[in-house]
């Protein structure tokens, strides 16, 4: 092993595991699914009754109910029964579960998407005695909640109530209320992507509590940020770097996500632009937390991985050679190079911030040297001075990420920069984010170059239009022009409460 410490990482990730918060939660109305031309992805739900007009009372043979909480829930649903009569048949009850209208609309058997049809929620329940009570072992994320019967035997049944007990690290009482200075938008903006977050808050950072429900590296970036300044809870992103940490291969070289498990987490895709952040999110945690013990503990991880990013770079240039995944960002005709560049360019400045705030500087010394090469090289390769912005490709693409990553890399004197993202929004050549993935990351570059009232701006834009259309949590995929859009091949596998959705702009 490289760093000869995976399995004690993996112990001491394993000692944070957290003790869950539970609430149960009642649904608030009986509801049907309808399609509607006019209604974002199609469909929408139509009040049909409050859940007490169906809770105590005798049920037919065949019978149906969706039930509305009100809310996302992310827990284990529970139901109560009172059965009378000779048990003579085993009780069949189909259950579905959906996050949005649409999901819940469609029937499953016509998915025909990329991924396991399993991320799909449903399941059937089969019982050979009378049941008091029926609780899922799965663990579901959801709004809505389909139960159906058909063609029951002849003993009578009457449902009694229907629950789920909710489950999640995410402590409320930590989170300060906003000031006046907020308007009602802002507010709902911060509740949805605050409660985006706690349900993404499990026993580690999850990336979306319905789908994947791991532990991606890109996505704990921007949990971590939002969770500074909402929820406090230092210990889950360390178990977290730690899970990371213990999951290295090899040549130290850690995933892009891990599969939480004992004793080691078990690694998954290698995904380079995240992997080579390690040190940012690691400089971050130390900074909001004070745990410089922490930090230095887990530094050589750091240092490693910009190490391992340096073997992309050429006469001081990053070349994508492939072989691996670099995403960036969900938009399939985006050039990644520049971006790609001023991500390891911005590794090491990262790293090396890291060293000089542990004080173990000088296991970084040649850094100061290659990070100005590699941002006079990325400047002189890229930047095109006719056009006052940065290009990548055979085709000199301009795009949204090539701006964002040179900006994070300071690949430009700051006034000038500041300048460029000004403009960028309105450049209509632009190659524009895939989703809110790469909008997060212009919010936060938007505010490091002291840009707070345009990321404030764009905030509300893009993650207010979801409010718009009824979010109850943040999306996954979100392209205001396409409510079909999804890189799976169906829009139902889409995660619609994800972890890289949280809004890291922090109204305060």
């Amino acid at each position: 092993m490289f760093y000869q410490k995976e399995l004690r990482w993996a112990e001491e990730a394993e000692a944070l595991k957290p003790e869950l918060h539970h609430e149960p939660i009642s649904p608030v109305a009986v509801v049907e699914a309808e399609e509607d031309p006019a209604a974002w992805q199609g469909w929408k739900v139509r009040r049909v009754a409050a859940p007490e007009e169906v809770f105590g009372r005798e049920l037919p043979r065949s019978w149906e109910y969706t039930f509305d909480f009100g809310r996302y829930c992310v827990g284990f649903p529970v139901f109560h029964f009172e059965f009378s009569g000779l048990f003579d048949a085993p009780f069949r009850l189909e259950v579905k579960l959906a996050e949005v209208p649409c999901e819940l609309g469609r029937d499953f058997t016509t998915y025909r998407g990329d991924l396991g049809r399993g991320w799909l929620q449903e399941t059937l329940v089969v019982e050979d005695a009378a049941p008091a009570a029926i609780r899922l072992p799965r663990r579901y994320a959801f709004r809505y909640l389909k139960l159906k019967v058909v063609v029951n035997s002849t003993y009578k049944v009457v449902l009694r109530s229907v629950q789920c007990d909710t489950v999640s690290a995410a402590d409320w009482s930590r989170v300060l209320p906003l000031g006046e200075a907020y308007d009602q938008l802002d507010r709902s903006i911060r509740r949805i992507g605050l409660t985006t977050l706690a349900a993404c808050m499990q026993e580690c950072f999850e990336d979306g509590p319905k789908r994947d429900r791991r532990l991606w590296l890109g996505d704990l970036r921007l949990q971590a940020l939002a969770n500074y300044h909402s929820f406090r809870n230092f210990s889950l992103v360390k178990r977290c770097l730690l899970m990371f940490a213990a999951s290295a291969n090899e040549e130290g070289e850690i995933p892009g996500c891990v599969y939480p498990g004992s004793p080691r987490p078990l690694a998954g895709n290698y995904t380079f632009d995240y992997s080579i952040l390690f040190g940012d999110i690691l400089l971050d945690y130390v900074n909001a937390s004070g745990d410089e013990a922490g930090g230095r503990e887990l530094f050589p991880v750091a240092r490693r991985q910009s190490e391992m990013a340096l073997r992309e770079v050429e006469n001081d240039c990053f070349h994508y050679r492939g072989g691996y995944w670099l995403f960036v960002d969900w938009q399939e005709k985006l050039d990644r190079e520049c971006a790609g560049h001023g991500i390891v360019l911005y590794s090491l400045m990262r790293t090396l911030a890291l060293a000089r705030r542990l004080g173990l500087e000088s296991e970084v010394a040649d850094y100061p040297d290659r990070i100005e090469r590699m941002r006079r090289a990325g400047y002189a390769k890229w930047f095109d001075r006719a056009r006052g912005c940065f290009t990548s490709g055979a085709d000199r693409q301009i795009s949204w990420a090539s701006q964002i990553w040179a900006a994070f890399a300071e690949m430009l004197p700051e006034a000038e920069m500041q300048e460029l993202l000004r403009r960028l929004p309105a450049e209509k050549e632009a190659v524009p984010p895939g989703g809110p993935f790469l909008y997060n990351q212009m919010v936060l570059v938007q505010e490091r170059y002291g840009l707070h009232q345009e990321a404030h701006a764009l905030t509300r834009a893009f993650w207010g239009r979801m409010v718009e259309l009824g979010a109850d949590t943040f999306w996954e995929v979100f392209d205001p022009a396409d409510p079909m859009r999804s890189p799976y091949g169906d829009p139902i596998i889409n995660s619609y409460c994800h972890a890289w959705s949280t809004p890291v702009f922090s109204f305060r």
